[in-house]
């Protein structure tokens, strides 16, 4: 009877413990979940659009619109890249493997056209200005200074640096000049150098004279190694700007139009004193790697505040690259063949309803 009676305390004492033990369990505070995965900023909702840009103050409204955030306000997650010459990502372009490129035009640009390849000319980007040279022909000093060069029939036969060679920008630029003495780009010796390599080569006087754009210019000048030449290089003109491929206008139209806008709230940020803004130096450096210095001290681009096109320069360039024989055409195709304005007017339609 006792023997049953502590068998049976016994039990009751052995649930009462492990009563005691599951209430204690159940107390105890559950481990905190593992902490989530972080989320990258993304871009969860934003349109991807690859765009390539030829790094250079002609294209600070793209520039400004990375720095302020205007592509991100407009939906738009920017994949940015660098290319050495416009022409150099035509193909890309052409073929649908970047949406956008951001540099200056080229008899490339236009034998695309020809051979068929889909690609819209949109918007223009920095204008020779009325006054200052930041893209300027210049000639070395000694041969300015001695009175060998003195007028632009002087430059016969000379060794002159433009980059990309002939049939980029700066061939077309050079040609205006010499159509002027009635010479064209066969009568001078082109050398296809980049910027920074004419700053060095007119130091050893391995180039007679070139055609930089800023801030080679201003670093030119500041070596006393050449000078300007030939005066002012059409003001108001812009052989420069935006192309999209046919695939993003067609595939992507509402995308295109706000890339656009985008671009237009950065041209109408550096109006006026707004191109010296510290923030926007800052971009320009930040994009171009040009230290701020040099920014504060060189002549700036003009911008349309609307980036509208400049087709008179284009039809004029088709014309010195057939001259030229670069570009394959008979004669200059239309504006319509190869510029999309209605993309131009839609983006002022995009900024004027988000105000």
């Amino acid at each position: 009877m006792w023997c049953r009676g502590r068998t049976l305390w016994a039990m009751r004492r052995s649930a009462f413990l492990l009563g005691l033990l599951a209430c204690a369990v159940a107390c105890v505070p559950a481990a905190p979940p593992p902490p989530a995965t972080p989320t990258p900023p993304a871009s969860a909702g934003l349109e991807p659009v690859k765009i390539i840009h030829v790094p250079s103050i002609l294209f600070a409204p793209l520039y400004v619109a990375m720095a302020r955030d205007y592509f991100r306000q407009q939906g738009i997650d920017v994949q940015l890249d660098r290319a050495a010459a416009g022409q150099d990502a035509m193909p890309m372009l052409a073929n649908g493997q970047i949406d956008a490129l951001v540099g200056g035009f080229a008899a490339a640009t236009f034998n695309a056209v020809g051979r068929g390849l889909d690609l819209r000319i949109v918007a223009s980007m920095g204008r020779q200005p009325a006054q200052g040279y930041p893209s300027a022909l210049m000639v070395r000093s000694d041969l300015l200074q001695s009175g060998a060069v003195s007028q632009m029939a002087d430059l016969r036969g000379r060794k002159v640096a433009l980059s990309g060679g002939v049939g980029a920008t700066g061939s077309y630029w050079m040609a205006t000049k010499l159509r002027a003495a009635g010479l064209s780009l066969k009568d001078i010796e082109v050398v296809n150098m980049g910027f920074p390599d004419m700053v060095a080569a007119f130091k050893t006087k391995a180039i007679d004279a070139a055609f930089p754009s800023a801030p080679a210019t201003t670093q030119i000048r500041n070596d006393g190694t050449a000078d300007y030449f030939g005066g002012l290089t059409a003001p108001g003109a812009s052989a420069v700007g935006v192309t999209f491929s046919g695939a993003f206008l067609k595939n992507r139209p509402q995308v295109a139009r706000r890339v656009l806008a985008a671009l237009i709230q950065g041209a109408r940020d550096i109006q006026g004193d707004g191109y010296f803004a510290p923030e926007n130096l800052q971009a320009y450096a930040t994009y171009t790697d040009t230290p701020l210095e040099t920014l504060k001290s060189m002549d700036p681009y003009t911008f349309d505040p609307d980036l509208g096109l400049d087709t008179q320069t284009l039809q004029d360039m088709q014309q010195v690259f057939i001259a030229e024989g670069v570009e394959q055409a008979q004669a200059p195709f239309p504006a319509s063949a190869y510029t999309d304005p209605s993309v131009l007017q839609d983006a002022l339609q995009v900024l004027a309803a988000t105000r």
